[in-house]
């Protein structure tokens, strides 16, 4: 009896990582279309899909662990779903964005970047998640990560969306902060011409050892009600006023944070501080 109520526990998970995955395959049929048709809204509505799938993806864990009914299993499927949704979409949304948009503001990357950079970006997601995956034979799946080695490919794929999605949402008319017509084109510009770089640093961030914070571990973490409450609410009223803004906000501060820390950290002290270490006058 006991091992059939496990089973039923498990489903939910698994359903959550399966919704990743549909996500991730709706978007894609979407950004195909897209290209078909020249239709840059349908490039939105993938853009919107991914976010829905990393609700999912954040979902799937926490439920696996607080039915404990994490397994082998599940974290497999969590990964090919991953490298779907988090390592090829990303990279097909942002060629397809510069394949459409890109005449307009006279944005043509070289077309061996345009090749390359996907392919790097997932090429490193799959990696790192076949990293991750490993290391967890050798971990208790039932365990909150604090940290992973390396950046996260949801976190990586969500800089590229969320410059995706600002990229349409500066145009909003209804945006909290006015931006002139000549400001608007210009940040438009400035995103189509950082998207086919991005990538290649972001893959990089992927397969490296610089530890990244769990996000999820983090908003669970233990400290004062009222500092949680505090940080809960500010977050929730900048994703219901600005989401484009606020989501763009947080996935680069959750990559640029911990790499800026990492590379301090690299740095020798004496160099960092400009002290000579040497023997003593």
């Amino acid at each position: 009896m006991e091992t059939q109520t496990s089973r039923r526990r498990a489903v939910l998970p698994n359903l959550m990582t399966l919704g990743n995955l549909a996500c991730g395959v709706c978007a894609l049929l979407w950004l195909f279309e897209a290209m078909q048709n020249n239709d840059r809204q349908l490039v939105q509505y993938a853009g919107w899909l991914m976010v829905l799938a990393t609700v999912f993806d954040a979902l799937d864990g926490k439920l696996a662990r607080l039915t404990r009914t994490a397994s082998d299993f599940g974290a497999q499927l969590d990964s090919l779903a991953d490298v779907v949704t988090f390592g090829v979409v990303p990279a097909v949304l942002v060629r397809t964005l510069l394949q459409i948009e890109g005449p307009t503001f006279e944005v043509l990357p070289h077309p061996r970047l345009m090749v390359a950079g996907p392919i790097l970006f997932a090429c490193c997601a799959a990696l790192r998640l076949a990293r991750f995956t490993a290391s967890q034979h050798a971990s208790d799946q039932t365990q909150t990560h604090e940290a992973f080695e390396g950046l996260p490919t949801p976190g990586a794929a969500c800089v590229l969306v969320a410059l995706v999605l600002t990229y349409f949402g500066i145009s909003d008319p209804d945006t909290l902060i006015p931006i002139s017509e000549a400001g608007i084109l210009t940040v438009k510009h400035g995103i189509l011409l950082c998207l086919p770089f991005l990538m290649i640093p972001l893959a990089v961030l992927m397969v490296t050892r610089v530890p990244f914070p769990h996000f999820v571990a983090w908003m669970n973490r233990t400290r004062h009600p009222f500092q949680r409450t505090a940080e809960m609410t500010i977050l929730l009223v900048l994703l219901f006023v600005e989401p484009e803004f606020a989501l763009l906000l947080l996935s680069l501060t959750f990559v640029i944070l911990p790499a800026l820390r990492a590379g301090f950290r690299a740095i020798p002290a004496r160099s960092r501080f400009g002290v000579d270490q040497g023997r003593p006058s």
